[in-house]
């Protein structure tokens, strides 16, 4: 007993120790006025923002007011560091920043001080989106489109500290402008994504070639020219998509997954997503398959690779709250990502969401017909549901309703098994045609997200529900199907700390 005492008492001062050199370097970079000012900001309105009931409780989210695309992620020493689109001021789109916050486990935050600012006294109103690379040094590096009264530049930040807290823009930028591209002119330049082949780092950029007047949104592609990431050089053009209805792309995501390549965009809707091969020698990237990432209100894909060589999708979940209620926006929950063997995408929540199950419930079997079946024992909120379901050959559609009113009705997930059609509140998404369904329901308060059909569909959506809609039901149209297993975890609310968010 006494020799575990002295280790234990010895653990715990050199924890002690740890925890003061770590303070001792976060003293050592100090947060500059203007992300002082915008953190005050943020303070004044958590109060506010926590208070709401409709608020998700797992779903990332930053401390209060208004946040949009994922940007910088990057697994790096053994933290998920995520940065993202921040109005520090309002819960409106506006004063673009970089908030920032690193997990564990993908599920629980700690809040970190914001990471970049707009420096108004260089002309730069907005810090757009972007990402992150690990230089030649072992350290990250931002990359982020610079917006002002002038022509968009792309522009690099770096590390003050070891923790990553404090960040300084490099005082070279901008590290590319337009004028890189010599004679080729490209509108709506943003959105710089990095990776690395054969030795090299590149970075693809999104626009578009035809002065946003519909078709030839571009994907162009750059090669870094010094490890230190600061030097680039133009390769051109790595993908031209020739779809009217696309002005131009943003937040392009070009990236190896097992032997084929992948390009994710958001062309201001469902964002898409395209498996084939890339060229690096001609500088192209060739589509093989093609298809929508999340048919729902998602949007700003990003990905990122862990110590565990996890391909991890991130998005931006809206949420259309109410400005007066301190904050807007959260994030879908983080997908893994792999390709299919028929060369399309699959995604699937991060496995990590399940250490927030509480005591599985069990729902019973039923058969379905024209009647729907209210579940005994499995209602709530915030919530995850499976639910399998089988359906004859007369089936129209099957499948459940959630944040039920007490007298019948709710958000529907619905799957036409002649159609192979997926809806959920609205949206829909053809998975396959067949009489057998597997459902993956999540609910967060006045967020849903489903996942079907073994990864091929994933669809997020902001729903609206009455606080005391809480119930489930099954239901079958057309002929008879049946409800054979259903089972449901409370989920617990993630954690979201605040001890390093200080001014």
């Amino acid at each position: 007993m006494r020799h575990n005492e002295l280790t234990r008492r010895r653990f715990a001062q050199a924890g002690a120790a740890a925890a003061a050199m770590a303070g001792a370097a976060f003293a050592k970079a100090e947060l500059n006025p203007a992300i002082r000012k915008a953190m005050k900001s943020v303070q004044e309105a958590i109060a506010k923002a926590e208070s709401d009931p409709d608020r998700p409780r797992y779903h990332f989210r930053p401390p209060a007011q208004w946040n949009n695309d994922p940007n910088g992620v990057l697994f790096y020493r053994g933290w998920h560091h995520m940065f993202y689109q921040h109005n520090p001021y309002d819960s409106k789109w506006g004063h673009m920043h970089w908030g920032h916050a690193r997990s564990r486990d993908l599920v629980n935050w700690e809040h970190l001080p914001i990471a970049l600012w707009p420096s108004t006294e260089k002309k730069e109103d907005h810090v757009f989106s972007g990402g992150a690379a690990i230089a030649a040094d072992g350290r990250p590096r931002l990359f982020y489109t610079s917006i002002g009264p002038r022509n968009p530049e792309q522009w690099m930040a770096i590390p003050a500290d070891d923790d990553l807290i404090v960040w300084e823009k490099y005082a070279g930028n901008p590290i590319l402008t337009l004028a890189s591209h010599g004679d080729q002119k490209i509108d709506s330049w943003r959105d710089p994504f990095l990776f690395r082949e054969g030795g090299k780092w590149y970075m693809v950029c999104g626009g578009n070639l035809n002065a946003r007047h519909g078709g030839a949104g571009s994907v162009e592609l750059y090669e870094a020219t010094t490890p230190d990431l600061t030097g680039w050089k133009y390769r051109g053009v790595v993908y031209e998509d020739r779809d009217r209805e696309i002005n131009n792309i943003e937040c392009p995501n070009l990236f190896k997954l097992g032997s084929k390549w992948v390009l994710l965009f958001a062309p201001h809707k469902p964002c898409v997503y395209m498996v084939g091969s890339l060229d690096l020698a001609r500088g192209k990237f060739t589509p093989e398959t093609r298809g929508i990432l999340d048919p729902g209100t998602s949007y700003a894909n990003n990905v990122s690779f862990d110590d565990k060589g996890r391909c991890i999708l991130w998005l931006w979940g809206p949420t259309n709250t109410d400005p007066d209620k301190g904050w807007n926006g959260a994030m879908v929950m983080q997908r893994i990502l792999t390709v299919g063997s028929d060369g399309y995408l699959r995604q699937v929540p991060a496995p990590d969401f399940e250490s927030l199950r509480g005591e599985m419930k069990m729902g019973r079997p039923a058969e379905l017909q024209d009647q729907p079946v209210v579940v005994e024992g499995i209602a709530g909120d915030c919530v995850e549901i499976q639910a399998e379901f089988s359906a004859d050959a007369k089936t129209n559609a099957m499948g459940l309703r959630v944040r039920r009113p007490a007298k019948g009705g709710g958000i529907e997930i619905s799957f036409a098994p002649r159609s192979g059609i997926l809806t959920v509140d609205g949206v829909l998404k053809l998975i396959a045609c067949e009489r057998q369904l597997n459902l993956r329901v999540f609910l967060d308060e006045r967020v849903i997200e489903v996942y079907a059909g073994d990864g091929t569909a994933a669809i997020y959506k902001s729903i609206s529900a009455a606080p005391g809609d809480l119930g489930v039901e099954a239901f079958a149209a057309g002929g008879t199907a049946q409800l054979t297993s259903i089972k449901a975890w409370p989920m617990k609310p993630a954690h979201f700390s605040l001890e390093r968010y200080q001014v």
